[in-house]
């Protein structure tokens, strides 16, 4: 075995300097290593622990998950990976990866995330790396590739290699981090690998130029969206969210309800009290401690107090049939209850879904409420839905319960976000650019007479 692969790799050599001309070797569009794609992390030199077990939160696999961390948008469940100490030239950190089914690929780029949920400024971004590839085991022997520095600021960077290389698992060797001080930890966000391709297909070409020209938009787009997200004057209307009752949106499933457990009688269950159902969250009505509501609707009110691992949350669904495109979500936390701050939702997700209820999920984000009873706009990058789900992990307080005002989600106008439609145009051609070039959009044969 290891024969072949060190012949493969003699003949790989042999075809990338028949290429003579730098623009003969053109840079992939797929990410190789990503978990979507079979990609794999094998070991790593450190993680993070908490009470001697590893923190899921900042595990070597979050590297390559495709979550990101991105402004005030944090995965719920996956920060990067981070390390128990800092790195060195002397002491470096590593990670070994590997591609689907250990094949070994021709590999001519590297891409570094260094954005995690360490904030920037304390320095344990990663900053100097070297890539390394083994073509016989996964413990090596290794080659260095390519030595790089990561510049600090927040955005995914890409690292050409000088010669693309054959490799069957490929180590990342971080040896700084950002801080020029001594930090406690390195961390980084994550870490993408592509195929070297060789040849003229112009096909090719459209399509990683393009790729190359999404990730630029998709990055200013959501400068652009941070930018735009406002305060309590720039809440749009309840009553034109995508999941308001009026507009045929409804709740379809709640984890608790407020009950008045007093007045059970005969061994019944407990009713939910109207006032405090979850469909209040979507009926366009703001309570207030100091003023009588037009109609009995106090916000929603669960009957058990949310946790970390069990939190508290309401699935909603979009009235339309088919997929509806969101960017922003609005949440209230003004209700009825005169102590509503101390019940108030704390840190809250959202998460959306295409194929029903139950799920899968794909969480947008995470975001801490303030500690003031009021209204807050929750920007993210633009995502399909048609159940949506808030997930409420913590309150201000309470052992009791938690409470909420209302809920919604939007779709940004034109006026306000003129990028997001650009962006999933692209997207669009981008995907189908692929499937015409693997055969998947060829014309039917023609029919017999």
């Amino acid at each position: 075995m290891r024969e072949a692969l060190r012949l493969a790799a003699l003949i790989a050599l042999m075809a990338v300097s028949a290429w003579s001309s730098a623009d003969d070797i053109v840079v992939g569009a797929v990410n190789i290593v990503a978990a979507d794609n079979g990609g794999r992390v094998l070991s790593a030199s450190s993680e993070a622990l908490e009470r001697g077990k590893v923190i899921r939160e900042w595990r070597k696999e979050n590297l390559i998950d495709g979550k990101r961390v991105e402004g005030a948008i944090v995965p719920a469940d996956s920060y990067g990976w981070a390390t128990e100490t800092p790195p060195s030239a002397r002491s470096p950190h590593w990670v070994v990866f590997a591609f689907a089914q250990d094949k070994p690929h021709l590999i001519g780029a590297v891409r570094v995330d260094p954005r995690t949920n360490d904030p920037e400024i304390i320095g344990r971004w990663i900053r100097n790396f070297r890539v390394e590839i083994s073509v016989t085991t996964s413990e090596g022997p290794w080659e260095s590739v390519g030595s790089f520095e990561v510049i600090s600021h927040p955005t995914p960077q890409m690292f050409t290699l000088a010669t693309p290389v054959l490799a069957r698992y490929v180590r990342l060797v971080v040896t700084s981090c950002q801080g020029a001080r001594a930090v406690a930890r390195l961390s980084v966000g994550e870490f993408e690998v592509y195929e070297a391709l060789l040849g003229d297909d112009e096909l090719t070409r459209i399509i990683v130029s393009l790729e190359q020209e999404l990730g630029r938009l998709r990055q200013f787009a959501l400068g652009q969206g941070a930018a735009l997200a406002g305060a309590a004057g720039d809440v749009p209307a309840y009553a034109d969210s995508l999941l308001a009752s009026a507009r045929g949106g409804a709740v379809v499933a709640a984890s608790s309800e407020a009950t008045d457990a007093g007045s059970t009688t005969g061994g019944a269950a407990p009713k939910a009290l109207e006032q405090w159902r979850a469909a209040n969250l979507i009926d366009g009505f703001v309570a207030a401690p100091d003023v009588e509501p037009e109609i009995p609707s106090f916000g929603w009110s669960s009957d058990a107090a949310p946790t970390e691992t069990a939190p508290e949350w309401v699935i909603f669904q979009l009235p339309t049939e088919t997929p509806t495109v969101i960017d922003a979500a609005a949440v209230d936390t003004r209700t009825r209850d005169p102590w509503g701050m101390m019940r108030g939702a704390k840190e809250i997700e959202v998460l959306t879904s295409i194929e029903g209820q139950d799920g899968p999920w794909k969480s947008l984000g995470r975001w801490e409420l303030a500690a003031e009873p009021g209204p807050r706009v929750l920007r993210f990058p633009p995502a399909e839905a048609r159940w949506v789900r808030l997930n409420v992990h913590s309150s201000y307080g309470s052992d009791r319960y938690v409470q909420l005002g209302e809920f919604g989600v939007y779709r940004l106008t034109p006026q306000q976000d003129p990028l997001g439609g650009v962006v999933l145009e692209c997207e669009n051609v981008l995907h189908n650019l692929k499937l015409y070039k693997e055969g998947a959009l060829q014309p039917p044969p023609p029919t017999q007479p």
